[in-house]
Parts: C-alpha cells; sequence; structure tokens
C-alpha cells in the first residue's frame, strides 16, 4: 500500500532517468561520430520523449478523509428504527429489550442526549461512530433499561451493550454528510489478485510533457557568481 503521490514522483522519477540514460547514449554516440573517418559529417542521431501517455489500472487500497456530518433528528422515525432493530434482536438472541416509547424520548435524559449529539455535528471526523459514542449513551440507556423493567437489578450487561449499539447505530444514521476533506489516498498498482474483485479500480490516466531547464553561471562585472535557471 503506497500513497498515490509517492506513486507519481515514483514515475515521474523513472522517465526522468530514462531520459537522462538516452542523453547520456546520444554523447557517447556523438563522440563515436566525431572519431569516425566520414560519420563525423552527420548528424548525430538522437531520440527524444518529448510526451509520455500512461494508463494505469490501480485498486484502491485506503482513502484518509474526514467528512462534515449535520445531526438531522425525526423523533417519530428514531422511534420506529429503534424498535424495529431490538424486535429482530430480541428474536435473533432471545432478549427482552423492552421497546421504545415515544413517551421516553421527550424526557430530560434523551432531550440532553440529542443536545450532546447536536454538539459534536458540523465538524470533521474521520470516524463517525466514534464522534457520537463520545457523547455517553450509556448513561442515558442505564436510566431507560432500569426504569422500564420492573426488577431493574435483572437489567444485565449483555442487555446495556445491545440497546447501547442499537440506539448508537441509529444516531449516526441521522447524520448527513455536508463535505468531504480528502487527506491522503492510498493504492497498490497490482490488480492481479483473484480478491480484487470487489475492490475499488480506477484507470489513471497521466501524461507527461517534457520541458527542460537550464542552470547557467555567470560572473558579472564585480566578480560575482550567479546561477541563472532558464526554462526551455
Amino acid at each position: 500500500m503506497i500513497k498515490l503521490s509517492d506513486y507519481l514522483d515514483y514515475l515521474n522519477n523513472e522517465i526522468i532517468q530514462a531520459r537522462k540514460k538516452a542523453d547520456e547514449n546520444a554523447v557517447k554516440v556523438a563522440k563515436e561520430y566525431a572519431k569516425h573517418e566520414y560519420l563525423k559529417y552527420f548528424k548525430v542521431p538522437r531520440f527524444s520523449m518529448a510526451t509520455v501517455k500512461m494508463d494505469i489500472p490501480l485498486k484502491i487500497t485506503d482513502i484518509d478523509s474526514q467528512t462534515k456530518y449535520d445531526f438531522n433528528l425525526n423523533r417519530n422515525q428514531f422511534v420506529n428504527e429503534v424498535n424495529s432493530k431490538i424486535e429482530a434482536v430480541n428474536r435473533e438472541k432471545n432478549l427482552k429489550i423492552p421497546l421504545l416509547k415515544e413517551s421516553d424520548i421527550k424526557e430530560n435524559e434523551f432531550n440532553n442526549l440529542f443536545r450532546r449529539v447536536e454538539m459534536r455535528d458540523n465538524r470533521f471526523t474521520r470516524d463517525l461512530t466514534g464522534e457520537v459514542m463520545k457523547t455517553d449513551i450509556s448513561k442515558t440507556i442505564g436510566g431507560y433499561l432500569e426504569k422500564n423493567f420492573y426488577q431493574p437489578q435483572n437489567v444485565n450487561n449483555k442487555l446495556k451493550e445491545e440497546i447501547n449499539r442499537i440506539v448508537t447505530d441509529v444516531l449516526v444514521s441521522k447524520h448527513v454528510p455536508v463535505s468531504t476533506k480528502l487527506n491522503e489516498l492510498f493504492i497498490d498498482p497490482d490488480t492481479s489478485k483473484a480478491n480484487d474483485k470487489d475492490k475499488l479500480m480506477i484507470n489513471l490516466h497521466v501524461e507527461m510533457i517534457e520541458e527542460a531547464i537550464r542552470i547557467v553561471r555567470v560572473t558579472d562585472r564585480n566578480g560575482n557568481e550567479i546561477e541563472e535557471i532558464t526554462f526551455e
């Protein structure tokens, strides 16, 4: 896994080295022409790569980005989605997590939770779930579970973990991305592996056009040596 910028730098360096070797070979041939009895009257052949075009398939292995989200809460939808997930977990794992009522989310515990989540939106983050979990959901959920059980001491850690996960998932789903900042893109040039079928692939079209610089050292009338760089 390498950064795309490093890979492009590698391609650029390889092309520069190829051009350097071509020029070195041209100088070598020119010296041979100069020594030859007849070839010294001919122009020395020299080939240059004015433009290099490449189409390179690449595999995206990782994207380092940050996204800004806006927290949009519809309370009725929130209750329905939480209850739908609770019912599914109760069936699958034979649990008895109580369903959420609309009256529950009108109480201070949930109102404070929603406010804390909203206070953390509209900031760039790499991990939205981790950002939501910083709002201390467990305290709100613990109070909700104890209130809805006839015997609060029967509320075990398994129930708390499941309802925490469910509420977190639903809160995360209520965040709408508003902007994304891409920091770095990581790629793998090897796209021939059998398990790459489901990976994100791109075709990189690169066109490198030859430009030249010339460095000349001159001495001014005061005897100072000046280095001049000219672009050709």
